[in-house]
């Protein structure tokens, strides 16, 4: 891979090397499966990156880069890989209705990380394809508080459980007093709500999409909604979920090492998008195989002042903006 971006140095000394080999490797992939191929990454692997968790998040802004770069492929189907730790479920919401209004076949394929919002993103394809080492996560919601990010089923069940050992004995209340001051009025109506929301969403995405046809698409639904919200079992939300998880439940989740061919290209994507993400001030790429792209950058200058940029459509990045500190 380094060898071809030297070359492509060589070749195209005016444009930045690394997006046209990154470019020629989603292009081989589409040519492989003969369907149009969207790549949703973020930086979230990168060691070497001192990013803010907002900046990696899937958010409102995704909607528009995914109407960007899908503005000139015809449908009906569509391959996305995604790389993302996760983010807001109601943007993940808008990015589905909006791309099921185009794409009535959608395949997701996972070539190492998608948690969080960006599984349940996952959930809502027809199909999913995923390296043997990738993995998934528990959609569980997590709570920003006055004391840090919680998830949700916690802070109920630790309410929960203070409410109890209160009334069992009521000298209790000098230990969960200040704990129950910190939450706020609705904060335990807003926990069941979203845990509500990243349950509803997958189920009906299930039930709509990957199991439509089926007379057994409800059940199959909750099943797999359930298994991904049980914070009680997966006991982490970092926690990964594997294709063997996946599979046993039912969920339509393939093995990439299964097609040679396509798996290969998958992980030359990989790369491209990593050394991408690792060598350029860009923390967000949303790019398809026509060259077409979104990309946000991020440099955290000495005096800590953000600056976030966005480039759209298919003319590669100038060098100079690829050579920000």
């Amino acid at each position: 891979m380094l060898a071809e971006i030297g070359a492509a140095i060589s070749a195209h000394g005016q444009f930045s090397p690394i997006d046209v080999v990154r470019r020629s490797k989603l292009a081989a992939l589409n040519a492989i499966s003969g369907r149009p191929l969207v790549v949703y990454a973020t930086a979230c692997t990168v060691p070497n990156k001192i990013t803010p968790d907002q900046i990696l998040m899937l958010d409102f802004s995704d909607k528009f880069a995914f109407a960007d770069v899908t503005e000139r492929i015809d449908g009906p189907s569509l391959d996305i890989i995604v790389h993302s730790p996760g983010g807001l479920a109601e943007a993940v919401e808008s990015i589905v209705n909006h791309l099921r209004r185009r794409f009535s076949d959608i395949r997701f394929i996972v070539p190492n990380f998608a948690k969080s919002a960006a599984t349940m993103m996952v959930m809502s394809g027809n199909e999913i394809l995923m390296d043997p080492n990738a993995e998934l996560g528990p959609i569980d919601p997590q709570m920003h508080t006055m004391s840090g990010v919680h998830p949700a089923r916690s802070i109920i069940e630790q309410y929960e459980r203070g409410v109890n050992e209160v009334l069992q004995d009521n000298k209790k209340v000098m230990i969960w007093g200040p704990m129950f001051a910190q939450l706020s009025p609705s904060l335990l109506v807003d926990c069941q709500h979203a845990i509500d929301l990243s349950k509803k969403l997958v189920e009906d995405w299930l039930q709509k999409y990957m199991f439509a046809g089926d007379m057994n698409a409800g059940q199959k639904a909750k099943q797999i909604a359930d298994f991904l919200s049980d914070h009680a079992y997966h006991k982490s939300h970092a926690r990964g979920i594997s294709i063997d998880d996946l599979q046993t439940r039912g969920v339509k989740v393939t093995d990439l090492s299964s097609d040679a061919k396509l798996h290969n290209a998958v992980k030359e994507i990989y790369s491209a998008v990593d050394l991408s993400l690792s060598n350029t001030a860009a923390v967000r790429l949303v790019e398809n195989h026509l060259g077409n792209a979104v990309i946000r950058n991020f440099t955290l200058e000495p005096s800590l002042a953000l600056q976030v940029g966005a480039q759209r459509h298919g003319s590669p990045i100038p060098r100079q903006l690829e050579s920000l500190p």
